[in-house]
């Protein structure tokens, strides 16, 4: 398998632990990224930085002389994922979906739902003051419910600016580059001043126990977002290889 191209959707910790063991396989790793931070983070070459749908995936990775498309955006990220597997058929080559494993919680403090709606429905149920740390894709669903929150966002001026544009105030605003100690979560819970931390399911890569951990430690709910169901999808970087390997051989 040496020299053979392998055009990887990254900016994730999964894409780049990928990309080193691939490399390591002998294969040319070419990373193609959403956002500049994903460019900062990424291993391997950068490619464009920027969304792009199924067509534009298509041409880069085909002027990347790409023999196969690996998947290893984030779990919620389900629109470039289909993008990526629609680029693939267009240009007849393997697909590849590799993610972070997921992480069952059974601690009585964390209530699971599995739909953003019904994150929302839940908390215009409760009327309890919550600390989102869910990005700013999915924000507006919050705030359109005038529901009473704080925002922990990345630092990136487009983040921000998505908080204040959606009627966030500056102090219910928490800009902050993870990975987030548990200390660090129990500092943004009593400066938002919240009953319950809500989070997206993403793993122990997205920081996910030490929420949780940082939640109970200050007596906190934690209302957990299930990630898309994605039965295909590897989680172990050995079988990513044997899989590739195998795609590749045909």
């Amino acid at each position: 398998m040496d020299g053979l191209t392998i055009y990887m959707l990254g900016g994730t910790s999964e894409a780049n632990r990928a990309a080193r063991h691939l490399e390591g396989e002998g294969y040319h790793v070419v990373q193609s990224v959403a956002t500049p931070l994903g460019g900062m983070l990424a291993a391997g070459a950068v490619t464009d930085v920027g969304a792009r749908d199924a067509s534009g995936l298509a041409g880069s990775a085909r002027a990347a002389g790409a023999a196969a498309i690996v998947d290893c955006t984030h779990p919620f990220a389900v629109e470039a994922s289909r993008a990526a597997a629609d680029a693939a058929g267009m240009m007849e080559v393997p697909y590849l979906r590799f993610t972070r494993a997921g992480r069952r919680l059974e601690d009585s403090h964390v209530i699971e739902v599995d739909s953003w709606g019904a994150a929302v429905e839940f908390l215009e149920t409760g009327g309890r003051r919550a600390l989102l740390t869910i990005g700013v894709r999915r924000l507006d669903l919050f705030t359109g419910a005038g529901l009473d929150l704080a925002a922990r966002v990345l630092p990136l001026p487009e983040s921000v600016g998505r908080c204040l544009e959606l009627g966030l105030e500056p102090a219910d605003i928490i800009a902050a580059q993870p990975p987030h100690s548990v200390d660090f979560n129990r500092a943004c819970i009593r400066h938002a001043r919240a009953s319950l931390l809500v989070s997206k399911d993403s793993g122990i890569e997205g920081g996910l126990p030490q929420k949780v951990e940082a939640a109970a430690a200050e007596g906190t709910g934690v209302l957990l977002i299930s990630r898309p169901r994605e039965p295909e999808a590897i989680t172990e970087i050995h079988e990513l290889a044997r899989r590739l390997r195998e795609c590749l051989k045909s």
